[in-house]
C-alpha cells in the first residue's frame, strides 16, 4: 500500500518569536544610548517606529527565500504572515509619524526619510496586495512582474527609515544603537540587490 508522505513543517508562528526577540534587542540598544545620555528609560513613540522596522527587517529577509528557512517552513504560509504585518506595519509607521509630525517637521533629514518611507513602503505594501496575492492577482490588468518592482519598493524605503533616523541629533550619537541599525539596513538592501542581479 503506498502512502503518500506529507512533509512536516514548523509553525510559522515562530516568525513573530523572531520579530520580538530582534525588537527587544534593538529597544534594548536604543534604551542604552537614551541612558548614556541622561534620559529616562522607555519611549513608546521611538518603539512605534522602531518595532515596525524589526518587521520589515524581517520580513524581507525572509522573502529572500534562504534555504535553512524554505526546507523548514511552509512559503505559502509565510507570505500570508508577510502580507498582514505588511499592513501592520504600515498602519503603524503612520502612527508614528502622525506622533512626530511637530518634531520631524524641524530635521530635513527627519522629515523627508519618514515620509519617503511611509510612502514607498505603502505602494511596495499595496502593489504586493495587487499584484502578487493570488486571490486578487487574477482581477488586476498589470502582470507578477510590475508587481515584483513595484514592490522592491521596499528596499528605497528600508533606506529612507535609515536616513529618517539620522535625521535626530539623540539618535544619531548613539553607540552602538546607530551603527547596528546602519549595518543590518545597508546588509540587507545590498543582499537584496545582489540577489536581483544574480537571478538574471
Amino acid at each position: 500500500m503506498n502512502q503518500v508522505e506529507t512533509k512536516q513543517h514548523k509553525s510559522i508562528y515562530h516568525i513573530f518569536i523572531w520579530i520580538a526577540v530582534f525588537s527587544l534587542i534593538m529597544i534594548g540598544l536604543l534604551e542604552w544610548g537614551y541612558i548614556a545620555g541622561g534620559r529616562a528609560f522607555g519611549n513608546y513613540k521611538v518603539y512605534t517606529g522602531l518595532v515596525p522596522w524589526c518587521v520589515w527587517i524581517v520580513m524581507t529577509y525572509l522573502a529572500t527565500r534562504p534555504k535553512w528557512f524554505t526546507s523548514r517552513y511552509n512559503l505559502g504560509d509565510m507570505y500570508k504572515v508577510h502580507r498582514a504585518l505588511g499592513i501592520a506595519t504600515v498602519a503603524v509607521i503612520a502612527f508614528h509619524l502622525y506622533l512626530y509630525f511637530g518634531k520631524a517637521a524641524k530635521s530635513i533629514l527627519g522629515w523627508w526619510g519618514g515620509y519617503v518611507a511611509l510612502t514607498s513602503f505603502g505602494i511596495a505594501t499595496i502593489s504586493g496586495l495587487a499584484f502578487l496575492t493570488p486571490k486578487l492577482r487574477k482581477v488586476t490588468a498589470s502582470g507578477r512582474t510590475t508587481g515584483i518592482w513595484l514592490h522592491r519598493l521596499n528596499l528605497v524605503a528600508l533606506v529612507a527609515a535609515d536616513i529618517h533616523i539620522h535625521g535626530f541629533t539623540r539618535i544619531s550619537k548613539m553607540v552602538p544603537f546607530l551603527q547596528v541599525f546602519d549595518i543590518i539596513t545597508y546588509g540587507l538592501v545590498i543582499y537584496c540587490i545582489y540577489l536581483m542581479f544574480k537571478k538574471k
